[in-house]
This record gives structure tokens, sequence and C-alpha cells, in this order.
């Protein structure tokens, strides 16, 4: 992978992380108050979509019908870790071990004190956040989940 090739992959799994941790805010605020597990299916789907399409055509740019085994293989690596996984851990740090979401906003503010953070954003991202760091540590796992074009 050449370094233009691999700051643009970077620079779209940031922005990945963004439209989720974005979407998922905006459907679990208040005056939406859609259930975090729901909302989280929506976020992921929605940055699922835009970094498979952000990948492929800005940073890959194939050629050819090869995208659909590719295609195929991301959409599997990907649903699990995302929809399985994910939304799992979100349930269990909402619902069962609440401990580490209740401690987050104590910490915040610990480590920023000028940060106006409300409780209830930071306990939601939380789990948002166990959840998209332990799903993204398995797709690690199970290899890239995009694999450039092979010249």
């Amino acid at each position: 992978m050449l370094l233009p090739q691999l700051l643009l992959f970077c620079v779209v799994g940031v922005t990945t992380t963004v439209v989720d941790f974005a979407m998922f805010n905006l459907l679990t605020r208040s005056a939406v108050a859609w259930r975090r597990i729901p909302a989280n299916t929506v976020s992921v789907a929605t940055a699922m979509l835009w970094s498979f399409w952000a990948n492929w055509l800005v940073v890959f740019q194939p050629a050819g019908h090869k995208w659909l085994g590719r295609a195929g293989r991301f959409l599997v690596t990907t649903t699990f870790s995302a929809f399985v996984l994910q939304n799992v851990i979100l349930f269990l740090t909402t619902y069962v071990w609440k401990r580490p979401a209740n401690l987050a906003p104590a910490s915040v503010r610990k480590l920023c004190p000028s940060c106006r953070l409300a409780d209830d954003a930071v306990t939601r991202n939380c789990g948002i956040f166990a959840g998209t760091s332990f799903s993204s540590m398995r797709r690690r796992q199970d290899g890239r989940t995009l694999d450039p074009p092979r010249q």
C-alpha cells in the first residue's frame, strides 16, 4: 500500500468513526430518544456503508467486477463484529455491567476539568466506545476487511 493510499485509508477510518458516533448520538439524544441497541444498529449500518463506499471508490479504486467477492468478505467480517459483538457489549455495559459506564463521567471530569459533557452523553458513549474498540480488534484478528486490489 502506497503512502497516499494509506493516508486516505486512515482518513476514511476516522470519518467512519465520526459517522458512527454522530449517528448514534443523534438517535439517542433526548429529543429522539431511541434505545441504544437499535440506534447502534442504524449507526453501524450507516458507517459500514460509508466505509465500504469510501474505501472502495476513493482509496482502492477497483476495476472490473472482482469487487463483488471482496464486498462479500467485507460484509461477513464486518457484520458479525459490528452487529453482533458490538451490540452484545453495548447491552452488557448498558444493562448488566454498569460500573464502567457509571465511572466514566467522573473520569472525564477528572481528566478534563474544562470539558462540559453531560453525564448521560458520557455513559452512552462509554458503551459504544467499548463495543467499537472490541469489534475493531476482532476484525483485525480476522485479517484485513478490505484487501487492496491486486495488480
